[in-house]
């Protein structure tokens, strides 16, 4: 009996079982909402730099929704956010991403200018924006016919 055990050991070692080969994996999708940059006043050169890298990142999950998140500053331009967003939209379907899969969102006021890029599944409808962060209207300097350009500090 044991000299039987010892031959089926034997013959065992010498023949592993070949295991299946783990399978590559799918292309990723977007399971969640990715906020993929964030900056502040910036030169639109620097900016269109972002928003390049932003339209590569589209490219692997060709079905998302880019969102462009812009707060205006204390010191703002009137409509600034509106005219940040149409900005960068533009430039994002120069770089190929169809318009309808850009929305860019006038989030209100923040104490420094700021743009959010989140790349978003579309199933999940838009973000969500809360305003207990920013500053109110009375708190707010606007300034009229001046023109969207990095400010001085």
């Amino acid at each position: 009996m044991k000299s039987a055990l010892a031959i089926i050991l034997f013959i065992w070692a010498m023949f592993p079982v070949d295991h299946p080969q783990e399978q590559s994996k799918p292309q990723a999708r977007i399971a969640d909402p990715v906020k993929f940059d964030e900056w502040g006043d910036i030169l639109f050169g620097d900016e269109k730099a972002r928003l390049d890298s932003a339209a590569i990142q589209w490219q692997q999950h060709p079905r998302s929704i880019i969102y462009l998140v812009i707060y205006a500053g204390q010191r703002a331009c009137v409509d600034e956010a509106k005219a940040r967003g149409i900005r960068a939209k533009n430039h994002l379907v120069k770089r190929q991403v169809p318009s309808d899969h850009i929305v860019w969102i006038d989030a209100g006021w923040k104490e420094a200018v700021t743009t959010e890029v989140w790349i978003w599944p579309p199933e999940m409808g838009k973000p969500s924006i809360f305003p207990e962060f920013n500053l109110r209207p009375g708190e707010v300097r606007l300034e009229k016919n001046c023109k969207i350009k990095r400010r001085r500090r």
